[in-house]
């Protein structure tokens, strides 16, 4: 018997720093699309197994603490699950949001409710 912990949340094989940057770009995006502003900054001290390390801060967090994410160092599109046809959710590597694995999409809604205070403004 075969059983799934987290799947896609192991090390990330291939991985480059370029290729994180581009996803990070893309994640802080996605967040502005959602009426989220962040700022991210690259936090080397964080990379671990094939994701980069970033602190994302906003002026909105209530304790004004960065939230760190560890962004798998694959293309924007082997990273970026958003549940479109044709994407299988198996195929995904995690991000890690302050300790914790999510896949892009639930990624996403984590940081809004983080840095919103856990509202769901």
């Amino acid at each position: 018997m075969t059983i799934f912990i987290n799947p896609g949340s192991g090390p990330v094989a291939a991985a480059t720093a370029a290729n994180a940057d581009a996803c990070m770009r893309q994640f802080v995006a996605d967040l502005r699309d959602m009426g989220v502003t962040v700022v991210e900054m690259r936090q080397p001290g964080l990379d671990d197994g094939g994701r980069f390390g970033y602190a994302l801060h906003s002026q909105s967090r209530p304790n004004g603490q960065a939230i760190e994410v560890e962004m798998p160092g694959l293309s924007v599109d082997k990273v970026r699950y958003t549940g479109d046809d044709g994407q299988n959710i198996w195929d995904f590597p995690r991000l890690y949001v302050d300790g914790d694995s999510w896949i892009w999409c639930y990624a996403l809604d984590i940081v809004k409710d983080t840095i919103r205070g856990g509202s769901d403004d």
